[in-house]
């Protein structure tokens, strides 16, 4: 086990995304996993819009897509007393990436499970001699010189310790990485307690004429159904009252007994395979980075499941840092480029964590509607409606953005949409992901197909000296140039003119733009974004 660059605590999610990225890059990593494999539990379902074009970007999306459920299935949210009894209402969805019948992205908003997408990660990182990933390994203990990050491990032969110049917490809600630096979680923790159970069982009858993301159902038996594959394979999640029932109670007989009257049908043949145990919170870590410690994902932050931003928020967590890390260790940028890190996703990871919140409470809203027993139609419709911002979320997707950390502002305020978490507008505003837009050039297809290891410079026809501009993290592309631009559609989308440039980050944020650029000018921007 040789030392890595950067060692990896976790192999969910956040932990693969950040070892595919920082091979990518070129450095080398250890991956440890306290697990002896990928856990085969369904767990998250949601691969957001900004993540799928992640996932299109590592050549993986055909193979995410693959183990996805049918479009369909992402269209609506239904509601109901039980799933084979009276309906309450449906709310539709609007979250794959069309805006006035337009694209704004090349990958769209897909349902899958957590296991399957991380089998697919994992296979990825086994082709990389770069990576590697140690299961049965746990982390004891983390210390810190001045240049370095220590870790102790136990593995199945013995402990022994890891050195790497950075270290990634991306173990979990329990992160044994966050505790022994001794960083609390902020925000309402613990306010419900509910019991995943993955089962198979055929719901045909009461949902093939329905196809939903989510199938809510009220008390006695609370629950919410959500479909994993066409092979009858689901996942629901029990609440349940603690003060009168334990985790522990819910062996698979009792949560199938649970999953028959939730469903309404007493004999009904389900297969539970296994029940976990979890506690929802809203709840944001004090601070992402010590030293040369971060965190990401669930470490970092935890977030109710309505939304499913746990995971995405996760993974962009990996895309922020890994550039930043590439970066800094080729001697390219300064350390104070690490810190931007802290600058920038905290804010969107709370953002994220209270809009999820607000989701679960809309839900809960409907339910106590419902279950008051005396609620007028007009009475539920009003909830239903209230609701209406969950499963509407394309602009809290692809819209989030930076205001400070590896930023220039150009003093334009963001575009005025009606309600920035249901309405995206697209901008290469300092801080934004810059616009999606068809292209053709050398087999990308989309501008985001331009932003990964490098910085580029858009740079319009008429700017002076823009191939002069040489920096080895730098990609300079001039419209009309080495870019066609029929009609000036990109450099409009930019905001550039046809003498402006953007300088864009590789993770796709816009990091600086000027309407009336000039080569040193771009430059100048440049180095001191690289915080020599």
């Amino acid at each position: 086990m040789p030392d890595p660059t950067v060692l990896i605590v976790g192999a969910g999610p956040a932990g693969l995304a950040m070892a595919i990225l920082l091979g990518r890059m070129g450095l080398d990593t250890i991956v440890v996993e306290r697990r002896s494999g990928v856990n085969p539990h369904p767990r998250a379902r949601s691969v957001n819009v900004r993540t799928a074009e992640l996932m299109r970007q590592w050549g993986l999306l055909d193979e995410i897509e693959a183990v996805s459920l049918p479009l369909p299935w992402t269209e609506q949210f239904v509601y109901c007393e039980t799933l084979a009894g009276p309906e309450i209402g449906r709310i539709t969805t609007s979250i794959q990436p069309v805006v006035d019948g337009v694209e704004v992205s090349p990958a769209p908003w897909l349902l899958t499970s957590q296991d399957r997408i991380e089998e697919i990660l994992v296979r990825h990182l086994e082709n990389d001699p770069g990576n590697q990933i140690y299961w049965n390994t746990e982390l004891a203990d983390v210390t810190q010189t001045a240049d370095h990050a220590v870790a102790t491990v136990r593995t199945p032969s013995g402990t022994r310790d890891i050195t790497a110049r950075w270290l990634v917490g991306a173990d979990g809600a329990g992160s044994a990485v966050r505790r022994s630096l001794g960083i609390e979680m902020t925000g309402r923790a613990g306010f419900g307690t509910l019991i995943n159970c993955q089962f198979y069982a055929d719901l045909a009858t009461w949902t093939d004429h329905r196809p939903a993301a989510l199938y809510w159902t009220t008390h006695p038996a609370r629950n919410v159904f959500q479909k994993i594959d066409t092979n009858n394979r689901w996942l629901c999640q029990i609440a349940y009252d603690p003060k009168t029932l334990r985790p522990e109670d819910f062996t698979p007989q009792m949560a199938a007994q649970w999953i028959r009257r939730s469903v309404g049908v007493a004999d009904l043949d389900v297969n539970v395979t296994d029940v976990i145990g979890w506690v929802m919170s809203s709840t944001v870590a004090e601070r992402f980075t010590d030293g040369r410690v971060f965190l990401i994902g669930d470490a970092a932050h935890q977030l109710p499941p309505t939304g499913g931003f746990g995971m995405n928020t996760a993974i962009q967590d990996a895309h922020n840092l890994a550039w930043k890390f590439a970066l800094v260790a080729g001697g390219h940028a300064g350390d104070r480029l690490l810190d931007t890190y802290q600058a920038e996703r905290p804010p969107v990871a709370a953002y994220n964590a209270a809009r999820s919140l607000e989701n679960a409470r809309s839900v809960g809203r409907i339910r106590g509607v419902f279950e008051s027993g005396d609620a007028t139609a007009e009475q539920v419709r009003q909830a239903l409606q209230a609701s209406a911002r969950y499963g509407r979320w394309l602009g809290m997707d692809l819209g989030l953005h930076y205001e400070q950390g590896c930023v220039i502002s150009d003093g334009t305020a963001p575009p005025q949409v009606d309600d920035p978490v249901t309405d995206y507008a697209p901008t290469a505003r300092p801080g934004h992901r810059a616009p999606h837009l068809p292209i053709n050039l050398d087999g990308a297809t989309s501008t985001l197909d331009l932003y990964d290891t490098h910085f580029v410079l858009l740079c319009a026809a008429d700017v002076d000296g823009a191939q002069d501009s040489a920096h080895p993290i730098l990609h300079v592309l001039q419209l009309g140039v080495d870019l066609k631009d029929p009609g000036g559609q990109l450099a409009d989308a930019h905001g550039i003119g046809k003498r402006g440039a953007v300088l864009i980050r590789p993770d796709g944020h816009v990091a600086w733009r000027d309407p009336e650029a000039t080569s040193t000018a771009a430059m100048a921007a440049l180095d001191t974004l690289l915080m020599h």
